[in-house]
């Protein structure tokens, strides 16, 4: 029962009423007490008992109105405070807070505005997430739009020069009667190699397709790089001959592995080796690292050529970017290359990137190392 009591009164805004009310009665009937005692003791002012009577009422309930209104405009004070704070968080301050003073009715008013305040908080920060990644979604929507328009018209585009130049040499054999013998051989031999220079264009835009849209499944093996490397060297040994480059390999460990396709890891380097030969100087060198730590295998390729803007640089693994459009289209560059060579290290979890300066280009592949146990 004095558990109810305590529940009902204690912790409660009737409570302060009730003490507000008494505080303010006893206050007012002592005060009043004391003038009516001052009156009886001064004997030169007579009044009768009436007036006195009246007297008493008048100062009695006037300082009771007085100081009931002066304690309670604490708690007036109070509930201003959160009316303020309410009109705060309906206009979006969402961080409005109350001071909690009472353990009360107002008190609970007071935590119930914070936590009301406190969620729509939280919702606007998840709506403004939402609203975020609806714009990330639409810009990529754009992007992928804009990257396959991009993509036709460069595809147009670098196919138009090579095929008007086969049909151009293929219509002079078949409509010109004075074309010696040894003239449409000559047409008919530059007809092929354009023929050809559009294949491989074309397996470029595929194998560029399938990696791009990850239609392509790797066949993992355990890959020896640095064996990888010396193997792609000789092969180029011939084309490096043609252009007077000299490879300069320092491998100082044979025994670098990673987990990878090995077709797909030979075709990154065979691009770069072929990037190498396109835009480097003839009569250079041509210098290949490949080290290794606990974690990583650190493949570099540098070669003597003109320098690359810092400009161009973040955007060279880009499909059809060229720094150099007149240069690129004049070595047979598709544009895909590097694009290729990109999207095959990043699904072997790797990082491929570039610098250049003082007319040295150097291409980083970077791959997760495996060690073998009987390495």
């Amino acid at each position: 029962m004095i558990a109810k009591l305590r529940s009902l009164f204690i912790s409660s805004f009737r409570w302060r009423i009730l003490i507000n009310v008494t505080l303010s009665y006893i206050i007012a009937t002592a005060v009043a007490s004391i003038v009516n005692l001052g009156i009886t003791l001064v004997k030169f002012i007579h009044i009768s008992d009436n007036a006195s009577l009246v007297l008493n009422y008048v100062i009695t309930y006037g300082l009771f109105i007085s100081i009931f209104f002066k304690l309670m405009n604490i708690t007036l004070r109070y509930i201003n405070s959160l009316n303020k704070t309410i009109q705060d968080v309906t206009l979006g301050d969402y961080d409005a807070r109350c001071e909690i003073e009472y353990d009360d009715e107002l008190g609970m008013l007071a935590a119930n505005i914070n936590a009301l305040s406190n969620t729509l908080h939280e919702k606007e920060k998840e709506a403004k997430i939402l609203r975020e990644n609806e714009q990330i979604a639409y810009e990529a929507e754009r992007n992928a739009e804009k990257q396959k328009n991009d993509l036709i018209t460069n595809v147009a585009h670098d196919l138009r020069t090579p095929l008007t130049s086969v049909i151009g040499y293929l219509d002079l054999i078949g409509t010109s009667e004075n074309l010696s013998h040894d003239d449409i051989i000559n047409y008919a031999h530059i007809a092929y190699n354009k023929s050809l220079r559009l294949k491989s264009m074309m397996d470029d835009l595929f194998e560029f397709t399938k990696l791009d849209n990850a239609k392509i499944k790797m066949n993992l093996n355990i890959i020896n790089l640095s064996e990888l490397i010396l193997q792609l060297t000789d092969e180029y040994t011939l084309l490096f001959q043609e252009h007077d480059i000299e490879p300069i390999l320092s491998i100082k460990d044979h025994n670098l592995f990673v987990i990878g396709d090995g077709q797909l890891l030979a075709r990154v380097f065979d691009n770069l080796f072929s990037n190498a030969l396109k835009y480097g100087y003839d009569h250079s060198q041509l210098k290949v690292v490949v080290i290794g730590d606990e974690k990583t295998v650190t493949i570099k390729i540098m070669n003597e050529g003109d320098t690359i803007s810092s400009e161009d640089l973040p955007y060279i693994f880009d499909k059809f970017y060229r720094a150099d459009s007149a240069r690129s289209t004049n070595a047979g560059g598709t544009g895909l290359g590097l694009a290729i060579a990109k999207n095959i290290v990043e699904m072997h979890k790797g990082q491929i990137f570039m610098t250049s300066h003082d007319h040295i280009t150097t291409f980083i592949v970077q791959l997760p190392r495996h060690i073998k146990k009987d390495a």
